[in-house]
Parts: structure tokens; C-alpha cells; sequence
């Protein structure tokens, strides 16, 4: 967590709209390879529990692209709020922390939902 810490500092509280919008926009790279390895992560698991017969989808690609524009625009949203609101140095990282675990939260919802029907079904896979 201390180099998430590090990644995440602001340099003064006084910052221009230009610097907030700049100091977001570097951190997406982050924040988009972060959901991209974990959504990775919960799929390949998912594609274990459910076994998916041979030419069928376990999921439909247009649900997983519209999810990561979906996330992109709500990421957008931290740099809107903090041009918005009083300047502190705080506000940018612990916005970006909970934007974070809140898209992480529905990376692996599914995962969830599956691993509770792979219990009720006797840890048995699907198909």
C-alpha cells in the first residue's frame, strides 16, 4: 500500500485546473492496468468454475467494453470533482483509492456470484 502511496502524491496543494486534470490523466494508465489485471484474474477463475462448451462466450465481449468505458468515465469524474472542490492535497489520492476498490468491487462480483452457484452446486462445474 506504501507504493500505491507514492504513485499517488500531490506536490502542492495549489494547483491549477491543468495540473489536477494532468496529475489524473497519468494516473489512468495505472488505474486502467490495475482493472484490466485483476478483470483478467476474475475471468480466467470464472472460465474454471463454469465450463463453457466449445464456440459459446463465457462472457459477451460488448458487455466487457462497454464496462471499461463505463469505468473510464467514472474515473473522470475524480478529476471533475477535485477542480470543483476546495484544493487539498488528500482529495486526488483518496478519491482515487475508492474510485478504484469501488470498480474493483464489480470486477469480481461475478467471480463471486459464480463461486457461491459452483458451492451450491456441489463444487461441481457447470456444463
Amino acid at each position: 500500500m506504501k507504493y500505491l502511496d507514492r504513485l499517488l502524491e500531490v506536490d502542492s496543494e495549489d494547483r491549477s485546473t491543468f495540473q489536477i486534470m494532468l496529475w489524473w490523466e497519468i494516473r489512468r494508465i495505472l488505474y486502467n492496468i490495475v482493472v484490466l489485471a485483476f478483470g483478467i484474474i476474475s475471468l480466467v477463475i470464472i472460465s474454471v468454475i463454469v465450463n463453457v462448451p466449445p464456440g459459446e462466450d463465457l462472457v459477451e465481449p460488448f458487455a466487457i467494453i462497454g464496462f471499461g468505458i463505463l469505468c473510464n468515465l467514472g474515473y473522470s469524474l475524480g478529476w471533475l470533482t477535485e477542480i470543483f472542490r476546495k484544493k487539498n492535497k488528500k482529495y486526488g489520492p483518496k478519491m482515487f483509492k475508492i474510485g478504484l476498490y469501488f470498480t474493483l468491487f464489480f470486477v469480481f462480483l461475478p467471480l463471486a456470484i459464480h463461486i457461491v452457484l459452483w458451492a451450491l452446486r456441489g463444487f461441481k462445474t457447470m456444463y
